[in-house]
């Protein structure tokens, strides 16, 4: 690292730290007159843990999520496959064989308080949900438990990811539904090529989704732009998109998709993420085109 390269990162890490000092007064003199329940009962959290650093990254700033705890997790080992697993709704969730009991018990913990129904980063909610008969496509895969938890529904499921170490886990936790799941080791992008794919490319000659969730660290907005037909075309779809990664990608895709013809909704709550504004950040875009 050069020498301008540490002075950068020294402005911006001192930056940061002046910036959070006064994060949590900013917060209550942007929001404090808020009647949005979401927002008040962040200022009711804030106030009840004023020893809290913030921002709280993916903690989503709520009482509720106490209820989720790592030691409730029970982690067993299919001897055969030598893999460990968790059962979820009756069925086997295999997970890689380089984490640990207590990383794949944490990781539980989250996916479960992720898709909690007050969770800001819950990719489903109320009338906006997978419906029976349709063909989702699940990018950044992961464990696959939220797949799961909609799979009987579901006359199609593609699951995209690249990581390789999650690729047996996942044919494991899959196998039981044969051709019914396809699992895609690939990343999915703007311009298909080197280990990626764009949506468009993929669903040729293929029966297009009607469900489309996508969590992948950032990149949200280049796998959009790979999914042009797809989306333009469609008469039946939702999407599901994060939009915490990046604090202006809520409007960002909302202006995108609105003159496609697609409504547009949010996850419940809120994020306390970064240290500019928008100090809350909605977590999942909804997305709906149904005619």
């Amino acid at each position: 690292m050069n020498i301008l390269s540490e002075i950068k990162d020294f402005l911006h890490n001192a930056w940061y730290q002046q910036m959070r000092t006064s994060l949590r007064e900013k917060i209550k003199d942007r929001y404090g007159m808020s009647e949005d329940v979401g927002v008040r009962q962040v200022i009711e959290y804030l106030d009840n843990h004023p020893e809290s650093p913030l921002p709280l990254g993916m903690n989503p700033p709520y009482e509720w999520t106490k209820d989720y705890r790592e030691e409730d997790v029970e982690v067993l080992r299919d001897e055969v496959r030598d893999l460990h697993y968790v059962i979820y709704r009756g069925h086997k969730v295999y997970f890689p064989r380089k984490e640990s009991v207590a990383e794949i018990r944490q990781a539980v913990r989250i996916g479960l308080m992720e898709q909690d129904k007050r969770s800001p980063h819950s990719y489903v909610s109320g009338e906006f949900d997978i419906e029976q008969g349709d063909t989702a496509v699940f990018i950044g895969a992961s464990d696959g438990m939220f797949c799961l938890s909609r799979l009987e529904r579901l006359s199609k499921a593609y699951l995209f990811e690249p990581a390789s170490h999650w690729h047996e886990p996942l044919r494991a936790t899959f196998e039981p539904w044969g051709d019914r799941v396809e699992i895609v080791p690939l990343a999915v992008a703007e311009i298909s090529g080197d280990g990626q794919i764009s949506l468009d490319d993929f669903f040729k000659g293929k029966i297009p989704p009607n469900f489309i969730q996508v969590d992948v660290d950032g990149v949200d907005w280049e796998v959009l732009q790979g999914a042009h037909a797809i989306i333009g075309k469609a008469k039946k779809l939702r999407l599901a998109l994060c939009t915490y990664h990046k604090r202006l990608d809520f409007p960002r895709f909302a202006n995108f998709l609105k003159p496609l013809g697609y409504t547009i909704d949010h996850s419940p709550g809120y994020f306390l993420i970064g240290v500019r504004m928008p100090y809350l950040r909605y977590g999942v875009l909804y997305a709906s085109k149904l005619r």
